[in-house]
């Protein structure tokens, strides 16, 4: 998978993030840049869900709000290029 961008409205702010995909010893990982001093690393888990680790005291709500995109984005990838889901 290649770098994607994720842009979102959280609490009155306009985030523009860089997620870097990568895979380490056959564990996905993806590094959310913030900007050039800040980044946040999620390691994907047995269960499906991302276990963050910030490079600095981020704020819950913002690791939580990108995490959440991003596995968006990974399942949309999984099911292919403008796949709907219904309920």
């Amino acid at each position: 998978m290649k770098d994607f961008t994720l842009d979102f409205d959280l609490k009155g702010d306009n985030y523009v993030v860089v997620v870097q995909p990568h895979e380490s010893r056959g564990i996905e990982h993806y590094k959310a840049v913030l900007d050039e001093d800040h980044s946040i690393d999620y390691l994907l888990q047995g269960n499906g869900d991302l276990q963050p680790n910030a490079d600095y005291a981020a704020d819950p709500q913002l690791v939580n709000a990108i995490a959440t995109r991003i596995l968006q984005v990974v399942h949309v990838e999984d099911r292919g290029n403008g796949a709907t889901s219904y309920p």
